[in-house]
Order: structure tokens, then C-alpha cells, then sequence
């Protein structure tokens, strides 16, 4: 199994409704995409800083696709 990853985001960054938030695996010698990595149990802490309610910032399904060059 590998070593969990902890990372930050730039601080103060403030994300709209359209932004999108994608992970991906990079090899750390090439940083070349690494195929078959499965992301488990990740997660956010935010704060939601618009007047909007919680229906409003609800989305999904997630569903983790390969990207390009997979």
C-alpha cells in the first residue's frame, strides 16, 4: 500500500460553482501520469464563504475516470 499524501491548496483560493477539483498520480522521479492508482477516503476541509445554501453546493455522482494519455 502506498504512503497517504497529504496537500495543500494555494491559501485564500477561492473556488466557483464550475471550478472542478481533479487528482491525479504522477510518478515523482518523471512525472510522467501513473496508471491503475485508486484514490480512497479523500477528502476536503472547506469553508464556504457565499450566501448560497448547502442544495446549492451539492454535486455529483463522483465517479473517478482515467484522463488523458491513461
Amino acid at each position: 500500500m502506498a504512503q497517504k499524501v497529504s496537500a495543500q491548496m494555494p491559501p485564500d483560493m477561492d473556488l466557483e460553482f464550475t471550478y472542478t477539483i481533479e487528482l491525479a498520480a504522477l510518478d515523482p522521479t518523471t512525472g510522467n501520469p501513473v496508471a491503475g492508482v485508486v484514490v480512497s477516503n479523500a477528502y476536503m476541509l472547506v469553508d464556504q464563504v457565499s450566501a448560497g445554501s448547502a442544495d446549492e453546493l451539492a454535486a455529483g455522482p463522483f465517479m473517478l475516470v482515467p484522463g488523458p494519455k491513461a
